[in-house]
């Protein structure tokens, strides 16, 4: 039997499902997907201050377009 805390929730205001990052992951690990340590490093930064998704996003985007 699941335990209550797998289920993925829905947003109060829209019905639409949540996606966590832990069960991003789960989701990834099982396509055999990874973070790069860039892109771990852009979205850590994105954690640690707090960002919304819009921005986090436009973050990524960013990050993207530099040429490294």
């Amino acid at each position: 039997m699941k335990s209550p805390s797998s289920r993925i929730g829905r947003s109060a205001k829209t019905g639409h499902f949540v996606l966590t990052r832990a069960h991003g992951e789960k989701i990834s690990a099982v396509e055999g997907m990874k973070l790069s340590p860039r892109m771990a490093k852009v979205l850590n930064h994105s954690v640690r201050h707090g960002l919304s998704g819009d921005e986090r996003r436009s973050l990524i985007k960013e990050e993207i377009r530099k040429k490294k």
